[in-house]
């Protein structure tokens, strides 16, 4: 059964907007007041953390997105050395705790349709959600979000050096 392309879009967008009502932002750390409602310099990410109800007790690399962060090659899939470093971490904090549940979010840059990027960003979380796989990670603790280029499509990005931050896998923790 097909769905029209813009009912799948217009559910991937209600995923990513349920999927952000789990996370919390993060209170500014003392001397970042004056920052507070700045925008900010790069391109929006997603919160990479967020906090059991009635906990304090963060998701890992909260504070470090490098190292929750898969970038690809442009129209490619293919995880590199650096990638297999980063995701040998991240299994290795699934295996630890079995109450985390890491969401794979796959992004890309701005060329091409949304059809054809959205294709491209499911291969990517595959990729991502395979190697997790291959590394001991339970199925059950993975969850696949193809974003494509809806975000990044918005952004004015010009340059080949921009476009490479487009084309990632965010890991993005929740709590069961």
């Amino acid at each position: 059964m097909r769905f029209p392309p813009h009912l799948v879009h217009v559910c991937l967008a209600f995923l990513f907007v349920l999927s952000a009502c789990a996370t919390t932002e993060k209170p500014p750390a003392s001397g970042d007041s004056a920052k507070i409602g700045a925008s900010p310099a790069s391109p929006a990410r997603t919160p990479g953390y967020s906090v059991r109800h009635g906990s304090a007790k963060p998701t890992p690399f909260a504070d470090e997105e490098a190292k929750r962060t898969v970038y690809f090659p442009f129209d490619g899939a293919m995880i590199d050395n650096d990638g297999l470093e980063i995701l040998r971490q991240n299994a290795q904090k699934l295996k630890e705790d079995p109450q985390l549940v890491v969401v794979l979010a796959g992004h890309t840059d701005n060329l091409g349709s949304a059809a054809y990027n959205l294709a491209v960003a499911d291969k990517r979380t595959e990729a991502v959600s395979e190697r997790l796989r291959s590394l001991g990670v339970p199925r059950n603790q993975i969850r696949r979000l193809p974003v494509g280029s809806e975000q990044s499509s918005k952004l004015k990005c010009d340059s080949e050096a921009c476009r490479r931050t487009m084309r990632r896998v965010e890991l993005i923790y929740e709590w069961r």
